[in-house]
């Protein structure tokens, strides 16, 4: 499958879980909206792990629009520079010894592919794609640089210069990890609470973002 039929996938599991909110919430007879008690503050782990989701589908898409590229971007002339600076990072050739250990990838006939997959487990398995900078690096690597301009220009309607699109993603991703790490509390121990609403847009957001990635990567 492509990335963006995997992401299609995960994006959609992510709304899942706030259709299992809301379902659950009538089910208690709690209402379709209103803050919860106490004793109902289990369900807002569904809103939250929509968010976490929809963030975790952007970062997946992104690693596996890098993995597919960067076997043809080595083939590219000239290479960019940060992709230049990721790969020394991994064959680091300094002295005869790393030239001897280097020449076998070297002179293999499929060098960009097995370059791609040593870049892949070494460095980019490790690396998380979802903070604005993040995601910007990342498609700089595989030579689109100021992407966030490019897909600002996909984008019709207000609120949706590069800008404004860095700030949505970055204020999601910071929700994301108030979640993730947080447990999503106040330093005073309360509970931040949230409607599937915006978890909702949270995913809408990124699926517009991913669409628009993709269609500058690969077309319509």
């Amino acid at each position: 499958m492509s990335a963006l039929t995997d992401f299609e996938h995960s994006i959609a599991s992510a709304r899942s879980l706030t259709a299992m909110y809301s379902e659950l919430r009538q089910r208690r007879g709690l209402g379709r909206r209103g803050r919860l008690a106490p004793e109902n503050e289990d369900l807002l782990w569904l809103p939250r792990s929509a968010v976490v989701a929809a963030i975790s589908s952007l970062d997946a898409y992104v690693h596996a629009v890098v993995y597919d590229r960067v076997p043809h971007v080595l083939r590219a002339n000239p290479l960019p520079a940060p992709l230049a600076d990721a790969m020394a990072s991994i064959i680091p050739i300094k002295n005869g010894n790393g030239f001897r250990d280097a020449l076998p990838i070297i002179l293999r006939a499929d060098a960009d592919v097995e370059l791609a997959n040593r870049l892949r487990t070494q460095t980019l398995a490790f690396l998380s794609f979802q903070s604005p900078e993040k995601v910007q690096a990342a498609y700089e690597m595989i030579g689109y640089a100021g992407i966030f301009d490019a897909v600002s220009a996909l984008w019709p309607g207000p609120n949706s210069t590069a800008d404004d699109l860095r700030r949505v993603l970055a204020n999601y991703v910071r929700r994301r990890n108030q979640i993730a790490h947080e447990g999503d509390r106040e330093t005073t121990g309360a509970v931040r609470h949230m409607q599937p609403e915006y978890a909702n847009r949270c995913a809408a957001f990124v699926e517009n973002l991913v669409t628009r990635l993709n269609r500058h990567v690969y077309g319509p």
